[in-house]
């Protein structure tokens, strides 16, 4: 009978296999990166305490371990300090608002729940009513907390994977995301948005459609889609190369209006967004049945993590439901076991 440590490396390669073949066959999903991780941390730690145990390779897998362990242990603060720094970046370059300040949020709750968890952990008695609920939620807000960052960590993963690794493909339409216009004029970001459209629709022979898409907001003085078609055409790209789509407000509507547009629906397509949006976009591609491939535009560095962390909220809301069921089970194990010790004592 096998060894536990060799069940477990099993498992680690199966789990890793199956993921990156769906990750081959569709990058733009979720839990093909989950199936991953799991195979890359299971079979990855069987074969350091195999070797270990071998001594095959001296100390080198324990070092490994040790090293892997360090690096959870200070990358925890180092990243908590570092988004606090960005935090600050932010408010100093950027408007005060929510999405702009959750980079400095999330640093600061990360700096200060390990203490506030430390502080009650210190007050569980387990002689007294008080101390055992204290237990209990320190313990479940230990696993929410672990949950989030195991999301966070296949949504970075993800997102970074899809990036390095876009889907290839030959395409003759290229839908450009709006953002906001100051007036009748196109932003810096909105900009370089477009130049990256011209870029991906040259690279296509022929030279591919651009679908400018978005509306006019409260505050704008032309639709989006209308602006941008005059700044491509003001950068060179002819007007019977241009099809404005100007009635969107969200990124769903930008796919769905765009995708109208053209002649065939179900063509291969690009897409260009700003880099730190390319993954959600994709996943609400695949969402829509779009063959689609993504492509971002570069923004400024100290805009990405409160961007991407923005990302990742969004994220998790589309997955409501689910988010939500596996935290409620979760909060109803840990529930029932410290009830069931209450009730004991």
């Amino acid at each position: 009978m096998p060894s536990p440590l060799v069940v477990m490396l099993g498992t680690g390669l199966v789990l890793f296999t199956v993921g990156a073949i769906g990750f081959v066959r569709e990058r733009r999903r979720l839990s093909t990166m989950v199936l991953m991780l799991a195979g890359l941390a299971s079979g990855g730690m069987a074969t350091l305490v195999l070797l270990a145990d071998s001594g095959v390779m001296g100390a080198v897998p324990l070092v490994i371990i040790v090293a892997l362990l360090l690096a959870c242990f200070l990358g925890y603060p180092i990243l908590a300090l570092f988004l606090i720094g960005n935090g600050i970046t932010m408010l100093r370059r950027e408007s005060r608002s929510l999405g702009n300040v959750l980079s400095l949020l999330t640093g600061l709750v990360m700096l200060i729940w390990p203490i506030v968890m430390t502080w009650l952990a210190s007050l569980t008695d387990p002689e007294s009513t008080t101390g055992i609920v204290l237990a209990g939620l320190n313990v479940l807000t230990t696993g929410v907390g672990f949950y989030l960052g195991l999301c966070f960590l296949v949504f970075l993963c993800a997102a970074v994977a899809y990036r390095r690794l876009p889907g290839r493909f030959e395409v003759e339409h290229v839908i450009v995301l709006g953002s906001g216009l100051i007036g009748s004029r196109v932003p810096p970001l909105l900009a370089r948005r477009l130049d990256t459209a011209i870029e991906v629709a040259n690279r296509q022979d022929p030279p591919a459609i651009l679908i400018p898409s978005g509306g006019q907001g409260a505050d704008e003085e032309v639709a989006e889609g209308v602006a941008m078609a005059d700044y491509l055409v003001a950068a060179g790209v002819p007007r019977d190369r241009i099809i404005v789509e100007d009635r969107a407000v969200s990124t769903r509507e930008n796919l769905l209006f765009s995708r109208a547009l053209m002649p065939d629906p179900d063509a291969p397509v690009a897409v260009v967004t700003t880099r730190y949006h390319v993954f959600r976009t994709a996943l609400l591609t695949r969402d829509l049945g779009m063959r689609a491939k993504v492509a971002g535009a570069p923004t400024a560095a100290y805009f990405i993590p409160s961007a991407f962390l923005r990302e990742f909220v969004a994220i998790m809301r589309e997955h409501l439901w689910l988010n939500a069921t596996l935290i409620g089970g979760w909060t109803v194990i840990i529930g029932a076991l410290y009830a069931t010790l209450l009730a004991v004592g």
